[in-house]
């Protein structure tokens, strides 16, 4: 039996459509949810000039408020069909975040970009790493499919 999914979010389109699915698990098998923000470092997704530094602190701050704001969606969410919850904004890259996380939940509940092609190899899939690597079972949701 599942009693605690974690449910994590980037405040897409296919994060949402895991999260709805999620809640209506665990309002089904009335279980806890905790929703999971992870906040990527910054480092190699951005190259960093001189110029771009007095940027750098309102660029994280951008981001943090991005995942506030998914997180408080999420919460809204769960609100509305009465499911207990916890939200957490971390630190770390997001497959890593989530597998560490996965640990303390019986279920991960997440979405799909769709993804394919070329466009799947060269990003890779925080989903697919989820698969791969947690030590608990991970349900996938499909959001729509992207040309390849």
């Amino acid at each position: 039996m599942y009693w605690s999914l974690l449910l994590p979010t980037d405040g897409s389109e296919a994060a949402e459509a895991g999260l709805q699915e999620g809640l209506r698990l665990a309002k089904a098998l009335k279980a806890r949810v905790a929703f999971l923000y992870a906040l990527e470092p910054l480092g190699p997704k951005l190259l960093l000039g001189p110029e771009t530094l007095p940027y750098y602190r309102e660029l994280v701050e951008d981001l943090r408020r991005e995942g506030l704001a998914a997180l408080d969606q999420a919460t809204r969410m769960a609100e509305e069909l009465t499911v207990p919850f916890e939200a957490h904004l971390l630190e770390g890259r997001a497959a890593e975040v989530i597998l560490k996380e996965a640990e303390k939940h019986d279920l991960i509940v997440m979405g799909t970009h769709g993804r394919t092609g070329l466009d799947r190899l060269l990003l890779g899939s925080v989903a697919q790493e989820a698969v791969r690597k947690s030590p608990k079972p991970v349900l996938l949701v499909p959001h729509r499919r992207t040309s390849p």
